[in-house]
């Protein structure tokens, strides 16, 4: 009989939602690293980030991307996150972020939402992402950069991709909350 293999134990990293900073906060895995062409996803019967992809020339991934633990989205993954930072993480990283806003989407017909979250703040290392608490504080190049990378990585695979929005922070939350809750009917 083969035994499970579960090298890392990410479902047991709380969701941790916070309310109380008078902004949403969560914990994201960074699955694939800012400036990589490579993707990189959770392999969720090995319990470990493996190598996934290359992407298609010219392209590579304007931020860290990965996913919020003990969640699951209605296509059957863990709720995407896509972390704005000044410099690259790791794959495999655990950071907290403040929720600031959703790209609302289908794909193939399926609701397949992109949170959008910041690092919070270093004291001593100010960054632009500090101010940032909704996508309208987002510099519009960025926000347009963000639609097209997710539009565009998507079609090149073949899918069909309807970009229905972008909401901002406490309706991030409110899907944070409702895959949290899919998350826990499922277990």
């Amino acid at each position: 009989m083969k035994q499970p293999v579960n090298a890392t134990h990410y479902e047991a990293i709380p969701t941790r939602i916070k309310n109380g900073h008078q902004e949403p906060r969560v914990n994201a895995v960074i699955e694939t690293p800012k400036n990589s062409r490579h993707k990189y996803a959770l392999n969720n019967e090995y319990g470990i980030i493996a190598f996934h992809e290359v992407l298609p020339d010219s392209m590579e991934w304007p931020y860290d991307y990965g996913f919020i633990p003990q969640t699951i989205a209605p296509d059957g993954d863990p709720l995407d996150v896509l972390v704005i930072t000044d410099d690259g993480l790791f794959s495999g990283c655990l950071i907290e972020v403040r929720l600031i806003g959703a790209v609302l989407e289908t794909k193939d017909g399926t609701k397949n939402h992109r949170i959008i979250g910041v690092p919070l703040p270093s004291p001593g290392a100010p960054r632009i992402t500090d101010s940032m608490r909704e996508p309208n504080d987002l510099p519009p190049a960025m926000l347009d950069e963000i639609l097209r990378f997710l539009k565009t990585y998507s079609e090149r695979q073949g899918h069909t991709i309807v970009q229905k929005g972008v909401v901002g922070a406490e309706e991030a939350l409110k899907l944070v909350k409702q895959t949290r809750k899919a998350y826990k009917k499922q277990r």
